[in-house]
């Protein structure tokens, strides 16, 4: 028993790459040290339910991402309806203020020629007596 338990020391204490990364690690072939048994489960419940609220968590922050992208495309979309609209608002304006001023023009032309009859009328009929 003596040079069992020697032999076992021995292979226990030198470092030759075997099942460990370290020299004195005891760990078994596979066990990668992160809670899943490589048997088809995790070693406790806790662990799992961690890992599946981290799955979930991983989830919801893809689904925002993906709307966050979609929120910049129509803010990109938006943005560039709202520089249309300023730009025909402008234009708008500006035809509006033609407009204007050609009927006030024109008004003026009317009220003119109307004011010009009157007073040939009234310069006929003063001539004529």
């Amino acid at each position: 028993m003596g040079a069992q338990e020697n032999r076992s020391y021995n292979d226990a204490s030198r470092y030759d790459g075997g099942y460990g990364s370290k020299p004195f690690d005891n760990s078994h072939p596979g066990d990668d040290h992160d809670g899943y048994e490589h048997n088809g489960g995790y070693k406790n419940q806790k662990t799992k339910q961690l890992q599946d609220e981290l799955d979930q968590v991983q989830i919801i922050v893809n689904e925002n991402l993906g709307k966050v992208m979609e929120r910049e495309e129509h803010l990109g979309n938006l943005q560039g309806k709202a520089d249309r609209l300023q730009n025909q608002t402008k234009i708008f304006n500006s035809s509006a203020t033609s407009a204007s001023r050609t009927m006030r023009w024109r008004n003026m032309k009317w009220k003119i020629i109307i004011a010009l009859t009157i007073i040939i009328i009234i310069v006929i009929c003063v001539a004529g007596k």
